[in-house]
């Protein structure tokens, strides 16, 4: 299931495709935008690299991978390990601090190690 955020993405990527409009210099090209389009949802996944972070104190388990469609990741991660806030960092904090994973700067954030090497299974 595609959450809010993700189709007002998807809506605003093809209402640029579709009108074709003159914006300038930053217009892409229709091959561009394919190009890009094809990157972001059909490009495999290349590397997962993995580290490991600290959230309000807390070790948590890092992927950050390279190559592959976060779209696809990020909804596959909300059906396997529940809704998240987010990102943590920033001016907004979150809510409730031991969320289970968050998403922030390419990477996914994972409380439980277990939870990381599902993801692995998942993605390579």
């Amino acid at each position: 299931m595609i959450q809010p955020r993700q189709m007002s993405v998807l809506n605003t990527l093809q209402g640029i495709k579709s009108t074709g409009r003159a914006t300038g210099k930053s217009q892409m090209s229709n091959q561009a935008f394919q190009r890009l389009w094809d990157d972001i949802h059909h490009r495999p996944v290349e590397e997962l690299k993995l580290s490991e972070g600290t959230v309000y104190g807390s070790r948590y388990y890092c992927i950050e991978p390279v190559g592959g469609s976060w779209p696809k990741m990020e909804l596959w991660c909300m059906e396997a390990f529940g809704e998240t806030e987010g990102s943590v960092w920033g001016e907004k904090p979150a809510p409730e601090p031991a969320m289970r994973w968050y998403m922030n700067n390419r990477k996914f954030w994972f409380r439980d190690q277990a939870d990381q090497l599902m993801f692995v299974m998942k993605w390579r």
